[in-house]
């Protein structure tokens, strides 16, 4: 198979979802991050973080203090070229994890079904690739786009592997219901069975 890029649906679920921030904020665990959800360190954490880039911001002190302590090279607020280029190179990790995939001899991804699972992999990490759900899912032939119809009985096995692949982290039900959804994308079957409810 060849190796795919990151396309915009899944470029603009990212995003949408991650948040944004050109300053450093407290992610839900507390880390600061800036951009689109891009962590800076896992060895501070800032506890007045609710989790958000509206709601978590770090002073400027603060900023100047643990950019002085890294040695980042840069402090907060960051240049939107500078937010491009965090997006770029933490997407690509995840992009590179999702086509390492063995895929089933002759099967290849939809633009919609790689760009669903460098979502989910951006967001949970590549670990999540080898979780039993994804791993059947993925095993499954008629996953895949092929040239003809699906009976009624594969299309639902399809919904409910799909369903079952993207349940990952329960407090963010509403983004994983949206990755399955662009995952079915174009596809004979689609996402009927909300994630968590199988």
């Amino acid at each position: 198979m060849p190796n795919l890029s990151l396309g915009t649906d899944g470029a603009t679920l990212i995003k949408n979802k991650e948040g944004f921030s050109l300053k450093f904020y407290g992610d839900p665990e507390g880390f600061p991050t800036v951009g689109w959800g891009h962590l800076i360190t896992t060895t501070k954490t800032y506890t007045k973080s609710t989790g958000g880039p509206n709601t978590s911001l770090l002073t400027q002190a603060e900023a100047d203090n643990l950019s002085k302590s890294l040695n980042l090279g840069y402090t907060s607020p960051i240049s939107q070229s500078k937010a491009d280029s965090f997006f770029a190179e933490d997407t690509k990790k995840a992009v590179d994890a999702v086509n390492k995939l063995k895929l089933p001899t002759g099967r290849e991804f939809t633009q919609s079904q790689f760009d669903a699972l460098v979502s989910l992999t951006f967001n949970a990490g590549s670990g999540v690739l080898d979780t039993p759900d994804v791993v059947a899912m993925l095993k499954y032939a008629f996953i895949y786009p092929f040239i003809g119809p699906l009976t009624p009985a594969e299309s639902d096995t399809c919904s409910k592997l799909v369903s079952k692949a993207f349940s990952y982290d329960t407090k963010l039900k509403p983004r994983r219901n949206e990755e399955a959804t662009l995952f079915c994308k174009g596809m004979p079957y689609t996402h009927k069975y909300p994630v968590y409810t199988l």
